[in-house]
């Protein structure tokens, strides 16, 4: 169940981050959400099997607060098992799943759920993308452009949006509402590299998104990301099972899916390896592939400073 705020109290916010033998970044984590300006909030730390256990590091640490709880799983189970075992434990009636290498600005929490509060028929609130290369500190914004000021999507707007203009959520710009993401089953540990996906697609075109043009969080891009560890077989047979479970406890999501073109996201060779599954061929249409053909040639025929500009220029004139 979610927290109950009293008279004049803030909702709470959970955050979730997950961690497997990298306690040094991890206390960065945490000192980035004890920073926030949305002050009620609780920081699950989910320990994924870690060689030394990082609760005693993190209770023995100077910073610590009774904000922070850690939750540990036995054995390593990879991000999604460990951010469902702290979703499991969240209290918040809002929640953000984080990740150690990925930075945020202190105001996040507060525009976000914001933003929410502004729109309580959205299911979640994304903003705008900033990108840190390697182990650099250097931050380059990578604005979506969708909109001038802060927008409602519904669901069908949503899927409109994505089909005419494609683009990525990251998942690291997030918050949901507690009780969507609890309807979509939280972060889906058996759908690997696509849990992430499955819970902000699922959510979003299911209850609708509130998009804020701000970049406020950002992706760290290095080679040992999990997203780099699937190889192309492990990935259709990821994203079959993200389709099947659509279809099985979400099946009003379905034709917007298909609608939205959304699958072109997953990239041409595991919609072409899609496109031989009798189950999920139904969403793979010419439209997403074509669509998916298209992306591939964008980013790799424009570099992202000028896909920003790109962007930019054909931004919508009203939101």
């Amino acid at each position: 169940m979610t927290a109950t705020a009293t008279p004049g109290d803030r909702p709470l916010a959970t955050v979730v981050i997950p961690t497997y033998n990298d306690a040094d970044l991890l206390i960065g984590a945490i000192e980035r959400f004890q920073a926030q300006t949305w002050t009620n909030i609780e920081i699950i730390v989910a320990d994924d099997g870690s060689a030394e256990p990082v609760e005693p590091k993190v209770r023995n640490w100077p910073g610590y607060d009774e904000r922070v709880s850690v939750v540990r799983r036995a054995v390593n189970g990879g991000v999604p098992a460990a951010l469902q075992a702290g979703f499991e434990r969240a209290r918040g009636d809002y929640i953000h799943f984080s990740s150690t290498n990925d930075a945020v600005d202190p105001h996040f929490l507060e525009a976000s759920i914001g933003a929410l509060e502004r729109h309580a028929q959205a299911g979640i609130c994304f903003s705008d993308v900033g990108i840190v290369s390697d182990w650099s500190n250097e931050r380059k914004p990578f604005p979506l452009h969708l909109a001038r000021e802060e927008t409602w999507l519904s669901p069908d707007q949503l899927a409109h949006r994505l089909r005419r203009r494609p683009f990525h959520i990251s998942s690291n710009t997030v918050v949901f509402r507690a009780r969507a993401i609890r309807a979509t089953g939280g972060c889906r540990p058996e759908l690997g590299l696509y849990a992430d996906w499955f819970a902000c697609m699922v959510t979003a075109l299911r209850d609708g998104a509130v998009y804020v043009p701000q970049v406020m969080a950002y992706c760290r891009l290095h080679g040992g990301a999990y997203s780099r560890r699937w190889h192309s077989a492990a990935r259709v047979k990821l994203a079959a099972a993200a389709i099947q479970a659509i279809a099985r406890d979400a099946p009003e999501v379905l034709p917007r899916l298909r609608r939205s073109a959304a699958l072109s996201d997953f990239g041409l060779p595991v919609l072409l390896g899609l496109a031989r599954d009798p189950h999920a061929r139904q969403v793979v249409g010419p439209d997403t592939l074509w669509v998916a053909l298209l992306r591939t040639g964008w980013r790799r025929m424009l570099p992202r400073g000028g896909r920003r500009l790109l962007r930019r220029v054909v931004m919508p004139q009203a939101a």
